[in-house]
């Protein structure tokens, strides 16, 4: 009874608010006139500089399309991949590309940015996060990074959804917002729609007039879910290189997009009032499904949206982008029905629910569920607070992980209780280091940490010269591992003094490196793999990666985002261009090569090699490269490296499917979707015949056989 109470005083409060009424008698202050840039997908190139130039002395612009004079550019907004490769030296490069501006200018990033050599440390250091919001003329801007960490796949982490959603919470339902992010909305690379769904569940009941993003290097507006969309063209083209003129006069936005060089803006992109529209999106309130709850068979659904009788033509929901059904208005103004599960796998799905009024207008909101397994059984799950890409760590007691927010968290591997947190400056990109009674994490922030494993107390830390992305590793004594320079360190595991360095790559280093007997490997994003002295870091031998020899972007498809591996005097390394270099220890040279190879791993007698494949197969090889067995589970080519426990051997797919095989023959044991269709970038944990996979939805979850 309480429940429906709080749901009837849920729609009055929503009805009084979408007729007009006034709950808080609070106007919203007129909006000056005034004039912004929206720029994108800079790329570090010379005709964007010169573009980038004309904000040096901002002059008024005539919009020709809609015939009046814009004020003078205030400020410039810059959607993402301002450079080509990442890395500080293209951002201070781009950075002087506005020397002589005096406006201010906001940038994010793009996937260009945060995929070799993340940009985010540069951004914090600029705006305080990388995702970030501000306040000009009455309006709201809200800078959000769609850009992948040292990936080049877009995705939005429960860290930055929980910021939005307070940074809002201070924004009056009245003021203009706009908000920019790089990605578009409509890109398939986003995991599933529920990635962007659970976005626009936060920004509907704003007065959001635009979403600004680039990427296509195109100038163009469209309407998706009832939210005007706008891409910013390219300061350099291909194609006519410009920015777009965003005016606001007389209460009126308008947008124009102007060619570099040319004295007036000429393409109309966007004409419509900054106010919020009369009619405001309507609350929709689930009863059920709860969010992040767990059914079996059937699952009822019951919702209420904020219309008044008769205005709702029809509701009906989606499971997964499909599985449509309709629901029926109820007496009591609910609209209901039950869903029967049977066809569904076990694990995490998405559901959207949509309701269409008489006039046409559609209105959605999204939630997610999980329907129980029997196999594997779900021992614990966490929903944590932040994005986390770290493969998880499993000691006898607890299980570690880092998250995109700086944080290190240890927990209780029997019951999923948090033991511990250890905050730091930037995101945690690299798997923990468990050695004895320390664990080891190297962060954005520079540092590489050493804490206690059971409390998480700081004993020592070391700062590298860039942004640490590798997972670092140890031989018993030292701790190996790189930075974004290329810079790649030993330094003494129990006091944290550097043993050397070397700095034979020339730039990031993020993988898992490998050390065996006296060597320690490693790739970079400079086309090589390393082989170096674990005594005095001397190098061994360097090779060019097999994708990067082909020519081409020989850089771009560098062996750098999955570590090496050593089996019987072979070095077995994987690039982006998905060749596996064959390499021979004793002489550094490519013996041979396969193909369509995302990531690779030892197995745990050493004598074999499990192999990650793009076209969704699991194959276990020898030394040679011979085929002992191949798996169909849904793996792809995602560089997240397959893991061996206990004679299993587990698999997460990019969408969020755990695979568990047989590593004698491959047959698979089970299998269950730990996210709702959302991107796990990680390897499985394992110990104890029990799984630990963590999602970019936060979720951390124990499986066991």
């Amino acid at each position: 009874m309480l429940f429906r109470r709080y749901f009837i005083a849920s729609l009055v409060i929503a009805v009084l608010l979408c007729s007009g009424a006034s709950v808080y008698a609070q106007a919203q202050p007129a909006i000056p006139d005034f004039s912004f840039a929206h720029c994108s997908d800079d790329h570090v190139q010379k005709l964007a500089a010169t573009t980038i130039s004309e904000f040096k002395d901002p002059q008024p612009i005539l919009l020709e399309p809609y015939k009046i004079s814009a004020l003078p550019i205030s400020f410039v907004i810059d959607t993402g991949d301002v450079t080509e490769f990442g890395g500080r030296g293209s951002w201070l490069k781009y950075q002087g590309y506005f020397s002589g501006v005096s406006i201010p200018h906001y940038a994010i990033l793009g996937n260009h940015d945060g995929t070799w050599r993340s940009l985010t440390y540069e951004l914090r250091q600029a705006y305080g996060a990388p995702y970030y919001s501000f306040d000009k003329f009455g309006c709201h801007f809200v800078m959000l990074m769609s850009a992948g960490l040292q990936h080049p796949m877009p995705s939005l982490g429960p860290e930055q959804l929980v910021w939005l959603k307070k940074d809002l919470a201070n924004v009056g339902s009245q003021t203009p917002v706009f908000v920019a992010l790089h990605h578009p909305l409509t890109t398939t690379e986003w995991a599933s729609p529920y990635d962007v769904e659970r976005l626009l569940d936060i920004l509907r009941p704003y007065n959001v007039v635009a979403i600004l993003y680039g990427h296509g290097h195109s100038a163009n507006h469209a309407v998706y879910e009832g939210f005007d969309v706008v891409q910013g063209g390219s300061t350099y083209g291909p194609g006519p290189a410009g920015y777009e003129v965003y005016s606001v006069k007389d209460g009126v936005l308008r947008v124009a997009y102007k060619l570099q060089g040319q004295p007036n803006a000429s393409k109309p992109i966007l004409e419509k009032p900054l106010a919020a529209p009369a009619k405001r999106y309507p609350a929709i309130n689930m009863a059920s499904p709860r969010e992040g709850a767990t059914y079996g068979a059937q699952m009822p659904v019951k919702a209420w949206i904020a219309l008044g009788k008769g205005e709702v033509k029809s509701a009906s929901l989606e499971i997964d982008g499909g599985n449509k059904t309709d629901l029926s208005l109820q007496s009591g103004g609910s609209f209901e029905c039950s869903v029967p599960l049977a066809s569904l796998a076990a694990g995490a799905h998405y559901m959207k629910l949509s309701f269409v009024g008489q006039d046409g207008a559609v209105y959605a909101r999204s939630t997610f569920f999980y329907k129980e397994s029997t196999l594997p059984k779900v021992r614990w799950r966490v929903l944590m607070d932040t994005a986390s890409k770290t493969t998880p760590t499993v000691g006898d007691s607890m299980v570690y992980v880092g998250g995109y927010d700086g944080t290190v968290r240890a927990y209780d591997v029997k019951t999923g209780s948090e033991k511990w947190r250890f905050q730091t400056a930037g995101a945690i990109a690299g798997q923990i280091l468990l050695m004895g009674d320390r664990v080891f994490v190297g962060s954005e922030d520079r540092n590489l940490y050493c804490l206690t494993a059971d409390k998480g107390r700081q004993i020592w830390k070391f700062e590298a010269e860039e942004p640490i992305y590798s997972s670092p590793v140890s031989d018993g004594t030292a701790v190996y591992f790189g930075c974004g320079s290329g810079a790649f360190y030993s330094v003494d595991a129990k006091s944290g003094g550097q043993n050397w360095k070397n700095s034979d790559a020339t730039y990031n280093i993020e993988i898992k490196p490998f050390v065996a007997k006296g060597k320690v490997y490693y790739g970079a994003w400079d086309r090589y793999v390393y082989c170096v002295n674990t005594g005095d870091g001397k190098l061994v031998w360097r090779c060019e990666g097999k994708g990067s020899s082909e020519g081409g972007a020989a850089v771009y498809y560098s062996p750098a985002d999955c570590g090496p591996v050593v089996c019987n005097g072979v070095v077995f390394v994987a690039d982006r261009k998905y060749r596996c270099a064959l390499i021979d220890d004793a002489t550094g040279k490519i013996a041979s090569s396969l193909d369509s190879v995302a990531a690779v791993t030892l197995s745990g007698d050493g004598q074999y090699v499990y192999i990650r494949q793009t076209d969704r197969k699991i194959r276990k090889v020898d030394s040679a490269g011979k085929v002992v067995w191949t798996a169909n589970v849904p793996a792809d080519y995602f560089p997240a490296a397959p893991t061996e426990s206990d004679g299993v051997v587990y698999v997460c797919g990019k969408g969020g499917t755990a695979s568990a095989l047989s590593a004698s023959d491959g047959k698979v044991l089970w299998q269950y979707d730990t996210t709702p269709s959302l991107y796990v970038l990680a390897g499985v944990g394992a110990k104890d015949s029990t799984a630990y996979i963590v999602g970019m939805d936060g979720s951390l979850t124990a499986l066991a056989q």
